[in-house]
């Protein structure tokens, strides 16, 4: 195997996962398809609720016979706008985030080759919001470390 990162393919196989959130059981949100693989300002979403997966760090951790695990941090950054109650509107998306990434531990991310390329575990390191300082808005961040 041909070891090179794959930062840009994690993201983008997160953001396509999340795009599957549509309001229906057992969701909460409806991201309807507001999701991207970059970083957007507050300027610049058109649509609420709009979900952000960057892909930060990574690291090596070296095992015998050549083996080596990555380790990717990927951030994910929520954006919600709701007149009575942001926080609240913000932990349902974030809790449908959860759901998702517990529901994809196995994260297949490259399925044009064979066996396809897959992560083997996401692991939640922390979860933070905005605690409703820009209300009308919340934002909230979830960092994930990637192993694959």
């Amino acid at each position: 195997m041909a070891y090179r990162t794959q930062r840009k393919k994690i993201a983008e196989a997160l953001v396509n996962k999340f795009k599957e959130i549509d309001g229906n059981h057992p969701f909460n949100s409806n991201v309807f398809n507001n999701a991207d693989s970059h970083l957007v300002f507050l300027d610049e979403i058109q649509q609420y609720p709009k979900v952000c997966v960057v892909a930060g760090d990574e690291i090596r951790q070296y095992q015998p016979g050549g083996f080596k695990w990555r380790f990717l941090t990927v951030t994910i950054r929520a954006y919600v706008e709701d007149a009575n109650d942001p926080q609240e509107v913000l932990s349902l998306l974030l809790e449908d985030l959860e759901r998702v990434i517990d529901d994809n531990d196995i994260l297949v991310y490259d399925d044009t080759v064979s066996p396809h390329l897959q992560a083997t575990s996401l692991t939640i390191g922390s979860i933070s919001t905005d605690e409703g300082v820009i209300s009308p808005l919340g934002i909230g961040e979830m960092n994930v470390t990637v192993r694959y």
